[in-house]
């Protein structure tokens, strides 16, 4: 898995791409903590190339809604493949979640 950040205003946009595995899993989330600690409110976490993701995974992206939740941030998982919506809706988390299919519209949704 790879990793890549852009800055849109108010928003940090954070590239994915390849599996989400244990490895890929753990800098995930690694990487999320860091961009939480430094106050950012505003994220798109971009599943465009994201190909498989594990229950790790899944549960750094639960850590994102419950940290951004309690200082009124938000954040938007967008272009998230098939298989993956599948699996968030199977594990109940897809309601937990605002999923957008483009980058574009999730960026268009928050703040500048």
């Amino acid at each position: 898995m790879t990793l890549s950040e852009e800055k849109t205003g108010q928003v940090l946009v954070l590239g994915l791409s390849g599996q989400i595995d244990r490895e890929g899993a753990k800098i995930f989330q690694s990487r999320l903590i860091q961009i939480l600690d430094s106050g950012q409110q505003y994220l798109v976490i971009d599943f465009t190339e994201v190909t498989y993701i594990n229950s790790t995974g899944l549960s750094a992206l639960i850590l994102v809604a419950k940290r951004l939740g309690k200082t009124g941030g938000k954040f938007i998982l967008a272009g998230v493949i098939d298989p993956i919506q599948k699996v968030l809706k199977i594990s109940g988390l897809a309601t937990l979640f605002t999923i957008l299919p483009t980058k574009a519209e999730a960026l268009a949704s928050l703040p500048n």
